[in-house]
Order: structure tokens, then sequence, then C-alpha cells
């Protein structure tokens, strides 16, 4: 076992390992009648007021709720491209609610090495 295995993938490191999808993916194959079963009780602990069930349906419709990041305590050479973007495009200093952070794609700058 390596010591990136020990400790965990690197922040940012794509996940292509998915043991527990694949179980559960395999389950769920052996009896098509469970999903459904499982959604159905999600929904009514979702009636009975069940915020945990409630928040998942909503995040499963709807998707997670974006992020905001405020950033202003930090010094602009710590800032990240992304959110130097959101301050040039209006969103962070003058603003009396933070926005939300949309992350651009990664450019590599010209003085970054390579």
């Amino acid at each position: 076992m390596s010591m990136e295995d020990a400790v965990g993938r690197p922040i940012g490191s794509m996940n292509r390992e998915k043991p527990f999808n694949e179980a559960l993916q395999i389950a769920l194959k052996r009896d098509p009648r469970r999903l459904p079963r499982i959604a159905e009780k999600l929904a009514e602990k979702a009636e009975e007021g069940d915020l945990a069930a409630i928040r998942e349906i909503a995040d499963r419709l709807d998707g997670k709720p974006a992020q905001v990041i405020d950033r202003r305590d930090v010094p602009i050479e710590q800032l990240s491209d992304a959110e130097l973007h959101l301050i040039a495009s209006g969103g962070l200093p003058h603003a009396e609610k933070p926005k939300v952070l949309l992350i651009p794609p990664a450019i590599p700058r010209s003085n970054d090495p390579e």
C-alpha cells in the first residue's frame, strides 16, 4: 500500500474506484423492485417531516445549493483565479450580500511553471 492510499487520495484527485457504488449497483440489479421500494420509503420519511429525507429529495430533484464564498478577508495574492474572476465581474467587494462563486475552467497563467 502506498502512502497516498494510506492517507487518502490527494485533494482534487478523481476517485475512479467506487467499491460502494459497484456493490450497490449489484444489489439493486439483483432485485429490480428494490430501488422503487427505497424511493417510496424515502418519500414517506419526508412526508413525516424527516429533515434529512426532505433534504435528500430536494438535492436529488433540484441539485445541491451552490456554496457561497466571501473572501474579503484574504490578500489579493492569495485569491484563486475563480475568485479574481468573480471580483472582476463585480461580485464581491461592493456587494451587500456575497454572490455565488461559479468556478470557470482552470486556465494556466503564463508565469506558472509547467
